[in-house]
Order: structure tokens, then sequence, then C-alpha cells
């Protein structure tokens, strides 16, 4: 994400995301039903943290009626490559290989996740290599 500010996203916040990614737009109740203790969080806690997530651009909301119906501004993909970028630079000095290796040694991957990640780089690798284009015709002379 070159030359963009990193997004600083809290566990909490990122429940949050993850279920209107999930769900779509909600209000503050309905946000409610489907996070991790649900009803048990005081209504005020949500809304706080939604309007936290709202001044650091996370969220926005519009009124419907007398509700705030909430909806995330960042795409799960700019969220995860936001997060996997800083948590590459600050725990790995920015090596992806440092971090796989370290997956591989602890024994935390398996050898088909390995697989299915060297199908996706050659998938990548294939879609980054311009295809060449069609040599024109030449027209007759009469």
């Amino acid at each position: 994400m070159a030359g963009r500010k990193a997004l600083a996203i809290t566990e909490r916040q990122f429940a949050v995301l993850r279920v209107l990614w999930e769900r779509g737009p909600l209000t503050v109740r309905g946000l409610m039903e489907h996070l991790p203790r649900g009803g048990r969080q005081p209504y005020t806690t949500v809304l706080g943290l939604l309007q936290q997530m709202e001044k650091a651009g996370l969220v926005d909301h519009e009124k419907d009626g007398q509700a705030h119906v909430y909806r995330p501004s960042v795409s799960r993909r700019e969220a995860t490559e936001s997060l996997l970028s800083d948590f590459l630079s600050r725990f790995f000095h920015g090596s992806a290989e440092s971090l796989v290796l370290g997956l591989v040694d602890s024994e935390q991957i398996a050898p088909d996740d390995l697989r299915a990640i060297e199908a996706k780089l050659a998938e990548v690798e294939r879609a980054d290599v311009p295809e060449t284009e069609p040599t024109p015709k030449r027209s007759k002379k009469r």
C-alpha cells in the first residue's frame, strides 16, 4: 500500500468490521446482536466504539429515521493488506519469507497450505507476464 497510511485497527474494531462486511449496514443494536458478548455490552460502549471508528475513517453512517446505520468505509482487502503490511514490518523487518519460514519451522502451516500458496504465486506470475500482441496483418498490394 505504497503512499497510503497504514490503518491502525484493534481486535474489537476488526470484529465490528467483520460483522459489517458479512452482514451489510447495521444499526448499533443490529450490530450488537452479532458481536462477541452481544447484548452483554452496554449500548453506549458499542456506540462509542463506532464513533471512534468513524473518526478513524473505518466506518461511516447514514441516518435512517432516529437510528444511525453504520457501514464499513474500508474493504476487507484494504484492511487485511494494511494489517499484514504492518505486521510484517514490525515483526519480520518486511520479510514475507521470514514469516512463512517461521510458520513452517513452528509447524503452523501444513504441506497442503504451502502447495496452495505455490499455486497462487504461479497464478500471480502468469497474470504479470504481458501477453504478446498479435502482429498486425499487412494489407496486400494490388
